[in-house]
């Protein structure tokens, strides 16, 4: 037999010792073992957002005006709830009979208005916690929030009419007071009404009571 036969002879044989048992596709024993490489990540550029442009002025900055004592003071926006707040606060420490809650809230030269009379108003309210007992209406309501009444430099003429203190300058706000008590049996703690001119802090956010007009006598 010639070797060309022979070879072809031994093809069919192969071909027909493996033609049950389909065909053959590698597996993972037949590829060459490799080290294994840890998985990269590649970075990330950052994006850089454009600097935002400068303001001259922020949102919040504050006017300057002087007031009728030559003190420059900021001129807020004016925030009716928290001129009323600071009168809240008011009557609270002054039913506390606390001092050292109630004296912050007054300017440096806060007066009482009263009979005709003006007087510094940490005097006026050491002798009044001195005479009498305001600890006798812990935990009632003096002055409702709903009660108050509010007037700006914007309302003059309406503080006229109403007959109450008006504000004397921009900024200031007036917050009238008429406390619902009743007073039979019982020794007079208050006028009945009492208007408190605030104004804006000096140096901080915020009002100050710069004056209380109460008609009011010590018994």
């Amino acid at each position: 037999m010639s070797r060309a036969a022979c070879l072809a002879a031994a093809g069919l044989a192969l071909s027909c010792s493996g033609a049950g048992r389909g065909p053959v596709f590698a597996t993972s024993a037949e590829f060459p073992e490799m080290p294994r490489k840890p998985p990269s990540f590649a970075a990330e550029t950052p994006t850089l957002s454009a600097p935002r442009p400068e303001t001259q002025t922020d949102a919040r900055t504050e006017a300057k005006v002087t007031d009728n004592f030559g003190v420059q003071r900021a001129e807020v926006p004016l925030d009716s709830e928290a001129a009323r707040n600071v009168v809240g606060r008011f009557f609270i420490a002054v039913l506390m009979e606390s001092t050292r809650e109630l004296f912050p809230l007054f300017a440096s030269q806060a007066t009482v208005w009263s009979e005709g009379n003006r007087q510094p108003a940490q005097s006026v309210w050491r002798a009044r916690f001195a005479q009498l007992d305001y600890t006798t209406l812990s935990g009632r309501v003096v002055a409702p929030p709903q009660t108050l009444q509010t007037y700006t430099y914007a309302s003059v003429a309406r503080a006229a009419r109403d007959n109450v203190t008006q504000p004397q300058a921009r900024g200031e706000v007036v917050v009238v007071a008429r406390p619902g008590l009743s007073w039979v049996g019982k020794t007079r703690l208050f006028g009945d009404t009492l208007a408190f001119r605030l104004r804006p802090k000096a140096s901080q956010s915020g009002y100050e009571i710069a004056e209380i007009v109460e008609d009011f006598r010590l018994p």
